[in-house]
């Protein structure tokens, strides 16, 4: 959302959500790029992680 302003509707505000989120994703992807770190693999470790810490959750499917 930009500074100031003041979304008219709830529509306006899920479009700059998608935007923010999508910031988010992308500074993410980029950080991991300069170290070196494989994606795929650090959500994979996470997950195994939080099953670990927090039994009962939502498993993590790879592939799906």
């Amino acid at each position: 959302m930009y500074r100031g302003l003041r979304p008219a509707s709830p529509d306006e505000i899920w479009g700059t959500i998608d935007e923010e989120i999508w910031d988010v994703i992308c500074f993410a992807l980029a950080i991991a790029n300069c170290y070196g770190i494989g994606v795929e693999s650090a959500i994979a470790r996470k997950e195994a992680f939080n099953a670990a810490r927090y039994p009962g959750s939502v498993p993590f499917e790879m592939d799906r």
